[in-house]
């Protein structure tokens, strides 16, 4: 299973960041060898005050 840096991450925000704009950096290892080494990343989906969390914030699924 993939082994992430940090147990948890968090990070805080200030209003109107340009779109684009670096917010936070995941990283996770996996010991396995090629093609079952590639860690992909996603954001669980949830809602923030109603709108999906995906209206706000995207994830780069090969980079973290």
């Amino acid at each position: 299973a993939p082994v992430f840096a940090q147990e948890r991450y968090s990070a805080r925000l200030r209003e109107n960041n340009a779109a684009g704009a670096l917010v936070l950096l995941v990283r996770a290892t996996d010991a396995d060898w090629g093609g079952n080494a590639r860690v992909r990343y996603r954001l669980a989906e949830g809602r923030v005050r109603g709108a999906p969390l995906s209206s706000y914030v995207s994830v780069q699924a090969e980079t973290g």
